[in-house]
């Protein structure tokens, strides 16, 4: 196993590319500016909800003048409308120990291209992103607070290639986790998840508010070794050490038997805790991006 040098900052150019993203959020937001989700927020336009009386809504551009020549109390009706709001995105991006794997790509520089780009493409939806990074359970190693500042994809960018993965397990993520506003938000989590499924678990129930989109960063070069027969050295991912095996064909059998096992449990997971999970496998191909973003499925 090799661990990559510092990622390369992904360009802005780069960063356009992601622009078109199209994502939606299962719960209805609550805000005053109009935007792209559905929302519980009254408006002029939007989603119908009803008819209400002119003297409790004093709004008269929206009078139905049909319901109100057939109100049989003669009372002036006006429509009423929930209107389509901006809400709020958060990103959470594990750089344990393990995301520092180098094997078919860099699994570093796909997270920080992943969080950069979806920041981008929240920004671009006028949507506020946010952004906690952190290294298995140490405190958070990048911070953003929900902005729409047009430099924030870059911050983030240039921010999380400097972080150089480290410690073991998603306790850190999880406690970041907890920390997030009550109010329900969109909530991305970038990882490999290779720990341990009971701090996955964990990870998960404090997100149980949110609507939850993990992105599995996933590598053939870490599923199986390059190696068919032989002596071979193996790492643990997650820096518990490294040990030298034979591999043979019985043992490479049961080593896909348990990877295959191991990723069947981690999305039967996802599935008990409400996920929606979409892997990333290799390099990142958009369009494949964009169709799970929008369909919510991915095959495991």
């Amino acid at each position: 196993m090799t661990y990559a040098a510092r990622p390369a900052i992904p360009t802005e150019l780069d960063l356009e590319a992601f622009s078109h993203l199209v994502y939606a959020m299962r719960h209805r937001v609550s805000s005053p500016r109009p935007g792209n989700h559905a929302s519980r927020s009254p408006g002029p336009f939007g989603r119908f909800q009803g008819l209400s009386l002119l003297a409790g809504d004093n709004d008269a551009r929206r009078i139905d003048l049909k319901a109100s020549i057939t109100d049989p109390f003669e009372e002036i009706r006006i429509r009423r409308f929930a209107q389509p709001s901006n809400g709020t995105v958060w990103i959470l991006v594990d750089l344990s120990g393990s995301m520092g794997f180098e094997g078919t790509v860099s699994r570093h520089a796909v997270a920080v291209a992943l969080a950069a780009g979806l920041a981008e493409a929240v920004r671009r939806a006028g949507d506020k992103v946010g952004i906690v990074a952190a290294c298995g359970d140490a405190a958070p190693v990048f911070e953003l607070q929900p902005t729409r500042r047009a430099s924030a994809p870059l911050e983030v960018a240039t921010s999380l290639a400097a972080v150089q993965p480290s410690g073991a397990g998603l306790e850190g993520l999880a406690k970041c986790a907890a920390s997030l506003p009550a109010s329900p938000s969109l909530v991305f989590v970038v990882s490999d998840f290779a720990a341990p499924l009971g701090e996955i678990g964990t990870l998960l129930d404090a997100l149980a508010l949110h609507d939850v989109r993990p992105l599995v960063v996933a590598d053939p070069d870490a599923e199986m070794p390059n190696r068919r027969f032989g002596l071979v050295h193996l790492d643990d991912l997650e820096g518990a050490g490294r040990g030298l095996i034979f591999l043979r064909p019985l043992l490479l059998a049961t080593w896909r038997r348990e990877r295959t096992a191991r990723r069947q449990a981690l999305f039967r997971l996802f599935v008990q805790t409400g996920c929606q999970p979409l892997q990333v496998t290799g390099q990142i191909d958009l369009r494949s991006l964009s169709e799970d973003l929008l369909s919510g499925t991915v095959a495991a």
